[in-house]
């Protein structure tokens, strides 16, 4: 087997090396085949990229690819070609979000949405749309070219947070500001977060440390294996620069504010990297975390039963507490990125409010800082079930976002109770 994987790798680099080379097509030898034989207009899309029109430009069919050729993207119901020997060459595939489908009354293949989650919840949002039951601050949800949600989602006048591809919340908030937060609200280390935590057997003694990112999900520009510490990508997590001075270091030597993308305004606690080497790069709760393993791991070589302290509290993937945080009497309370209490949310023990609280609208409340228009929390820190705003009322899920359309007459809502304004 490693045999085999050996002269695959060999195979790769061979091809890579003679497409690299110019052995075929040599210096000027497009510009004298273009000038006997002409190219063929590439078809405009790619040169529109619309809602309507769309490609993406690709090395020609042609010998050296010496003409320009754009790979048409079909629109759903348009024909399409399953491929195959004795197929001809491609000349478009169905566009993000479709699949080519053959139909079994007339043979021929078209482009249809691809069946998955998402492209369930669109539907089901265009029919209300129709129906007229689409609340004013509900979103169409957006799937991305392979139907899976999009990296994040965002409640209309309030914030936007990270979600997985199942369309399930995630680490990562913002104040909601319309387009603007889409440019830069990627989620790429909030996702690989949530797939590593998804993946570790589960009833591990110690935590896993995953990536370090950054409270909008995205990555932190440094990451670090041990004392090495890189420069990556925000959007990706991929090393950046590596070979080049100032990009790498190693903490044993030097602060991590040596390293060119080190940036302060992104760190939560920049003073903990203070001092003399050895340096740190590291969070109060991962400071925690990290004394614990090491006094566990030194009760269990002096011959101490340590099962009682074998529990450990939940870090973000920014190095910053638990939003729900249990104190020594077992209350629970919602935290800010600091530890400290949000306002007064807080449960008592046996209560139904301890076992369903999740904070999540009390720290959207503290992302919104003074705005004016902060959503209304029940106690323990979870978002009220119906949320008024400006003479009108909704209903809302878990994570504040509106369910079906809002009405004057608070009665109405399908979600209403007798106590909706307590919980």
């Amino acid at each position: 087997m490693a045999g085999s994987h050996l002269i695959i790798c060999l195979f790769l680099s061979f091809l890579s090396r003679v497409y690299s080379s110019d052995v075929l097509c040599e210096k000027g030898f497009c510009s004298e085949f273009i000038h006997k034989h002409g190219c063929s207009p590439p078809v405009p899309h790619c040169s529109y990229n619309n809602a309507t029109h769309n490609g993406l430009w690709l090395p020609s069919p042609t010998i050296c690819n010496c003409c320009p050729f754009c790979l048409e993207f079909l629109r759903e119901d348009e024909h399409c070609s399953l491929g195959g020997p004795g197929a001809g060459t491609t000349v478009g595939r169905c566009g993000d979000g479709l699949t080519c489908v053959a139909d079994p009354i007339d043979g021929y293949s078209y482009c249809k949405k691809m069946s998955s989650k998402c492209h369930t919840a669109q539907t089901n949002f265009d029919t209300r749309r129709t129906r007229g039951e689409m609340g004013s601050l509900e979103f169409r949800p957006h799937c991305d070219a392979k139907g899976k949600y999009a990296p994040f989602d965002c409640v209309l006048t309030q914030t936007c947070f990270c979600q997985s591809e199942e369309g399930e919340r995630l680490f990562g908030e913002v104040v909601y500001r319309g387009t603007l937060t889409t440019q830069s609200m990627h989620c790429g280390c909030s996702r690989l977060h949530q797939r590593i935590m998804k993946r570790i057997q589960p009833g591990l003694a110690f935590p896993v440390f995953a990536p370090r990112c950054t409270s909008d999900g995205n990555f932190f520009p440094v990451q670090c294996i041990g004392r090495k510490c890189y420069c990556v990508d925000r959007v990706t997590g991929h090393i950046v620069n590596a070979n080049r001075p100032g990009y790498t270091l190693d903490l044993r030597k030097y602060p991590i504010t040596d390293l060119a993308c080190y940036d302060p305004a992104l760190d939560n606690f920049p003073h903990l990297n203070e001092g003399s080497p050895p340096y740190n790069f590291t969070a109060p709760c991962f400071e925690e975390q990290r004394l614990k393993v090491e006094m566990i791991q030194q009760s269990k070589e002096d011959g101490f039963n340590v099962d009682f302290f074998n529990s450990f509290g939940e870090c973000m993937p920014d190095g910053t507490y638990g939003h729900v945080v249990m104190k020594r009497d077992r209350s629970k309370i919602c935290a800010d990125e600091t530890g400290r209490q949000i306002a007064k949310y807080s449960a008592a023990p046996n209560t139904p409010e301890y076992e369903s609280m999740n904070c999540k609208c009390a720290y959207t409340s503290h992302v919104m800082g003074s705005t004016s228009e902060r959503p209304v929390c029940c106690k323990n820190g979870n978002f009220r079930r119906i949320q008024c705003r400006r003479g009108f009322c909704r209903c809302v899920d878990e994570d504040g976002r509106q369910q079906g359309r809002e009405a004057a007459d608070v009665t109405s809502l399908s979600c209403f109770t007798t106590n909706w304004r307590t919980c």
